[in-house]
Formats: structure tokens, sequence, C-alpha cells
């Protein structure tokens, strides 16, 4: 049916059935009389259909709505940043776990801005040492 909205009353004094209207979207209401059992199932049904719906618009994630509503209505977060910034630290766990300590200390310290020349001053070698080092690393992370 069309209905829009339902709600049930008691029709008689006897307790054995109840009155539903219905209110088309047209504006028309139709008014039917039945069991408690179908007022009772009909009521569980509309409890259960506003739950979705409650749901529903509770886990809805809208990167839209930082430019309609402001950055407090949106972070920009939804599972798939969530699942692609997971990917991004496994696929950088694996290829770290492949160097030298040694490796991983320079190219931890290059990546945080460290020059080659305080790279190599902290480890007490020589800069040509610390390119190659850090070139062995890539070479290895490319594989």
């Amino acid at each position: 049916m069309n209905a829009q909205n339902k709600s049930t009353s008691p029709a008689g004094s006897d307790g054995q059935s109840k009155t539903v209207t219905y209110k088309f979207v047209t504006g028309e209401t139709s008014v039917v009389e039945v069991s408690d059992e179908i007022a009772a199932f009909l009521a569980e049904c509309d409890r259960e259909e506003h739950a979705q719906e409650v749901a529903e618009r509770r886990h809805t994630y809208s990167l839209d709505a930082i430019l309609y509503e402001g950055s407090e209505y949106s972070n920009g977060e939804t599972a798939e940043t969530d699942l692609l910034s997971e990917l991004e630290q496994r696929r950088i766990y694996e290829a770290l776990s492949c160097l030298t300590e040694a490796q991983k200390r320079r190219l931890l310290a290059l990546a945080s801005g460290y020059t080659f020349r305080e790279i190599a001053q902290s480890d007490h070698v020589d800069v040509r040492a610390i390119f190659d080092s850090i070139e062995a690393a890539r070479r290895k992370i490319i594989e």
C-alpha cells in the first residue's frame, strides 16, 4: 500500500478488534477494523521500519557534508579511507621488514627530513656509505 502513516486505536470495549487508519500520500484516509493480532503485527512492523531508518541515518557518511554543513559534520573518514590507510600501513611495514636495521634507521631518518650528511654524522660513517645504504634499501623495496 502507499500508506504514509498508520495508527491503531481500540475499536470497542470488548478488546477483540482495533481500527487501523491509513493516511495516503494523496491525502486520502482509510479506516479498517482489524483483530488485535493484526494490529500488534502492524505495530511491530512500524517499530522495525523506524529502527531501520534510524540505523541507516546513523551509519551514512557523506564526504559532501563538509561542503554544505561544515567540517564538524564530516571529518573525511569513511570505511573506505580507513581501509586504504590500513593497506598503506601494511605495505610500508612489509617493505621495511626486508631491510636491515641500519637501512631502516637511515631510510626513516631521511624520510624525517635529515640530510645524508646529518645521518652520516650520527652513524659516524662517510656520506657515501649512507648514500649506498639508502640506495640498496630502495632497490630492495622496489623488488
